[in-house]
């Protein structure tokens, strides 16, 4: 193996270990279907949940609190990775700002849900928005009524 594609594998255990699915992974990275299968197994000791997976991070976002937490998710990748956010998904930083916010929010969001977050944002699916009544930044998402306004003060 070359050095590059090292690098791709040590991303692609990286996002495993978030529990990124296989499909997600090969998207991401380009790697083979059926490794990336074989080598989920292995981190996880158990095949990957099998079946469709909601498409945007608005399906994922089910309650108020979730969506706050979506926010802090947002904030630290955003802080790593500035305005590139809205242009390429550094699969490193995403990585990197997952296990941040896992550290002070073990029970937040999973790796698939900040997944489509970030990708979301990329794909302008997703806005930063700030409330003009409590000034705090929100994620908007027109096709929620949950993200269709600020979820800390309502407005």
């Amino acid at each position: 193996m070359i050095a590059q594609e090292i690098s791709v594998w040590n991303t692609a255990k990286e996002m495993i270990r978030v529990g990124l699915r296989p499909p997600i992974v090969h998207v991401a990275t380009g790697l083979c279907r059926n490794r990336l299968r074989n080598f989920y197994r292995v981190v996880h000791g158990k095949p990957a949940v099998q079946g469709r997976v909601s498409e945007f991070a608005y399906n994922r976002l089910k309650t108020k609190s979730q969506v706050v937490e979506a926010m802090m998710y947002c904030q630290l990748y955003y802080g790593l990775s500035g305005d590139r956010t809205f242009r390429v998904i550094d699969n490193n930083l995403f990585v990197e700002a997952y296990w941040k916010y896992k550290a002070t929010s073990p029970d937040g969001i999973d790796g698939t849900t900040a997944w489509y977050i970030t990708r979301d944002l990329r794909e302008r699916q997703l806005e930063i928005r700030r409330c003009p009544t409590c000034d705090r930044e929100y994620l908007f998402d027109p096709r929620s009524d949950l993200m269709s306004r600020c979820p800390l003060c309502g407005r």
